[in-house]
């Protein structure tokens, strides 16, 4: 299993295995997306959402929680322009692929926790372990990334 961590920080996957199935990141507490249209909206492994959501024509999120694990639909994911992870928990963050690859996330040191970044390159998923202070909230990780969540839809 490779480890994205400070000597192998970024990892390209190919346009192929970029397209089918699902992206898995276990061990994540919170994520954060943004849609190419810039539609920006959070999640938590506990429920929690905040901004909106975006769905695919199947009617399920691009990017959210079920059973614990946070998930893309790479079949769509030329729709998602970026995403972040969060790993709080004990647990180590994983990234597993549909072709059997995975990859480890370095969980950082006691004053710097690891984010993984996800961005879309030309239909390429770039992830990236990104170090970053331990912050009290996810929203000032959110913030320090540029992300500011869009307002709800109306009835939502």
């Amino acid at each position: 299993m490779q480890v994205l961590d400070a000597g192998t920080p970024v990892v390209r996957v190919d346009r192929r295995r970029s397209a089918v199935g699902s992206l898995v990141v276990a061990g994540c507490t919170s994520t954060v997306w943004e849609s190419t249209d810039h539609v920006v909206g959070a999640a938590t492994v506990d429920g929690a959402t905040a901004g909106r959501a975006v769905q695919t024509p199947g009617n399920r999120p691009l990017v959210g929680f079920d059973d614990g694990v946070a998930l893309v639909a790479l079949r769509y994911v030329r729709s998602l322009r970026r995403a972040l992870f969060i790993a709080r928990g004990a647990e180590r963050m994983t990234v597993a692929l549909h072709d059997g690859t995975t990859l480890a996330v370095d969980p950082g040191t006691g004053d710097t926790t690891t984010i993984l970044a996800l961005s879309v390159v030309d239909g390429e998923l770039e992830l990236r372990a990104e170090p970053f202070p331990r912050a009290p909230h996810d929203g000032e990780v959110f913030a320090a990334f540029g992300f500011t969540l869009s307002a709800p839809s109306i009835g939502a």
